[in-house]
């Protein structure tokens, strides 16, 4: 019996043995109920503040200036860095005529007007156009306390260059025009007529000055025109002008006289304003002193030569 007891002994201790590693492999004991997750706590993390940028330091280069050209309202100013440099030109005026009021050179900008003409400025008007006719007064012939009135007419006004027996002039244009009056009235009839007429410069006219006679003028260099030792002044400048005139017609037919003039005159090209006046014959006198104006009335006509088409 001992014996045997004593091999079971071993055996159950040679079985503990065994069983003991395998104890230790076994996990620990375990329940039924669930098990809570362990959480855990997040950390913030604060970002920590960038560093400010590194301030680099700049110095800034000279500019090589390369101006622009000033006018009369920009100063100049740096094509580069659009400095402006300086003050901007001053306006040169040009002197303000009969034709063009006074202007910048530099600019072209305009102040004021064109000067007015003296022929407006003395209070007289242009009252007659080319082709119509209008009445004439003036005085008769033998009677010189007796009045006719007449029917004057100019009877076209013709612009050009040159032509047969008309030289060209360089700047210059010719104006040609006729001028017919006819009277036929009981007076002039009986007594017969007297005119007169002269030209004038609209723009620059002196009324001051003397009338010139035909025996007055002059001999030019432009064959068959004479002058009047007078100045036109246009666009500002002074030219002298020619002229010739002649009668060419002056007969009764019936109980109508017909007396036609023409005039020619050279002036500068584009020029507008001569004038041919038809005064009373009776204001005129040979009296030494008298003037232009002493020759006009209320009556007196006043034909300016200049195109009517344009």
């Amino acid at each position: 019996m001992t014996g045997k007891w004593s091999e079971k002994k071993m055996e159950n201790r040679i079985m503990l043995l065994f069983l003991f590693p395998m104890l230790l492999l076994l996990p620990g004991c375990s329940s039924n109920e669930p098990v809570e997750p362990v959480t855990e706590t997040p950390k913030i993390i604060t970002p920590s503040p960038e560093p400010p940028p590194v301030q680099e330091e700049f110095t800034e280069l000279p500019c090589n200036h390369f101006w622009s050209e000033p006018d009369c309202f920009d100063p100049p100013v740096c094509l580069y860095c659009n400095k402006p440099g300086g003050f901007p030109n001053e306006h040169e005026w040009t002197a303000a005529n009969y034709q063009q009021a006074s202007f910048c050179v530099n600019c072209g900008e305009i102040d004021g007007t064109v000067l007015t003409p003296n022929f407006l400025k003395l209070g007289y008007r242009i009252n007659t156009t080319a082709g119509r006719p209008y009445a004439y007064k003036t005085i008769t012939n033998l009677d010189e306390t007796l009045t006719t009135t007449g029917i004057a007419v100019l009877l076209f006004i013709d612009i050009f260059e040159a032509d047969t027996g008309y030289a060209a002039k360089p700047g210059y244009e010719y104006i040609r025009a006729r001028l017919m009056i006819t009277f036929d009235d009981e007076n002039a009839e009986s007594k017969g007529y007297q005119y007169m007429t002269g030209q004038l410069d609209f723009y620059g006219m002196d009324p001051d000055e003397f009338p010139v006679a035909y025996d007055d003028l002059k001999d030019s260099d432009i064959t068959g025109f004479k002058t009047a030792g007078r100045m036109l002044n246009y666009y500002g400048e002074d030219y002298e002008y020619y002229l010739k005139y002649e009668l060419v017609q002056n007969e009764w037919v019936g109980n109508i006289a017909y007396l036609v003039r023409e005039y020619v005159y050279l002036v500068p090209a584009g020029y507008d304003g001569m004038i041919i006046y038809l005064s009373n014959a009776g204001i005129w006198t040979e009296d030494e002193g008298r003037s232009i104006r002493d020759n006009f009335d209320k009556d007196t006509l006043f034909f300016r030569l200049f195109s009517q088409t344009s």
